[in-house]
């Protein structure tokens, strides 16, 4: 990594921004607490009193599947708003690097080949139930590649599959997958209940990765000025069924019986990336497996109060 004067990581509170700050702990991590991203006025005194060489950012409107078909126009105009503009104030303030974190929901809902490559961006609409959020990372990375083809600047952006980790909203209906699924087998062991109850039918699958494993991917992007685009994901891929038994295996819980609603949506059926240009990168990056990383989360959060 080239020696710059300083780095600045929005979404420092956020579940990667804290695991981030772990690795890259020199850099200044700024929450919402600091400045409102969504006001152009105050992104402009963050810079004139920061005046970052490297930005990364991390910041979004973020949530599970069902907050997001609640609330599409907080997240697409959120997103949209503060990705613009802390986009723009990065090449005005002459930012050398930049680096943002997109969602594999930005890749086509229907799509004849998997697992997804970079290439297939845009080949087709996201999902409908995250189609606002889909769209606003989307435009994220139209947004980079085209002042990359204009400015000739060195911006680029990672595709991570779905993210877990210890500092994850816990919650059934704002939490994402993982999060809620933990905070559901917590609360059934606790109250000494017989079964959770899941979305959907548990058919759908996904890939899952510690959000500590995509930190370390950020940093090493930075040390080894890496300037691609490139999807971030673990070779699992499980359904939704076999996701909710490891964790009731990692978690202690075999004993619990998964009910699900069929009356709740599934989300996406399918969207597994293609990691290949990212283990071409990083051939020796060691990822967590499902198992361990779950394993681990529930010991720190939830294991002394149950």
């Amino acid at each position: 990594m080239k020696k710059y004067r300083k780095i600045v990581v929005t979404g420092g509170s956020g579940l990667l921004g804290r695991y981030l700050k772990k690795v890259l702990p020199d850099a200044t991590y700024l929450s919402s607490r600091d400045y409102n991203l969504l006001e152009q006025a105050e992104i402009r005194i963050m810079f004139n009193k920061l005046k970052p060489d490297i930005l990364i950012h991390l910041a979004a409107q973020v949530g599970g599947v069902h907050h997001n078909i609640l609330e599409p126009v907080k997240y697409f105009d959120n997103n949209i708003i503060m990705n613009t503009l802390i986009l723009h104030e990065s090449f005005k303030n002459k930012v050398k690097r930049f680096i943002t974190v997109l969602s594999s929901c930005v890749f086509p809902d229907l799509i004849k080949k998997y697992p997804i490559s970079e290439n297939m961006l845009h080949q087709g609409s996201p999902h409908k139930d995250l189609f606002s959020y889909a769209y606003s990372k989307r435009c994220m990375a139209l947004q980079i590649d085209n002042y990359n083809k204009k400015h000739n600047t060195k911006y680029n952006y990672l595709i991570p599959c779905n993210l877990y980790g210890e500092y994850d909203k816990f919650d059934s209906i704002k939490g994402h997958f993982v999060g809620a699924l933990l905070y559901k087998i917590y609360l059934a062991k606790k109250y000494k209940k017989k079964s959770i109850t899941l979305f959907g039918d548990g058919s759908p699958l996904r890939q899952f990765m510690y959000a500590e494993d995509l930190a370390l991917i950020i940093k090493k992007t930075l040390e080894n000025n890496v300037y691609d685009n490139f999807n971030v994901a673990t070779n699992e891929n499980y359904s939704v069924s076999n996701i909710a038994n490891i964790a009731l295996k990692a978690c202690g819980a075999t004993h619990l019986r998964i009910k699900y609603d069929i009356k709740k949506p599934n989300g996406q059926l399918r969207k597994d990336i293609d990691n290949k240009k990212m283990l071409k990168l990083f051939p020796d990056i060691k990822l967590k497996t499902l198992y361990e990383g779950i394993s681990e989360i529930y010991n720190k959060k939830f294991l002394n109060y149950e």
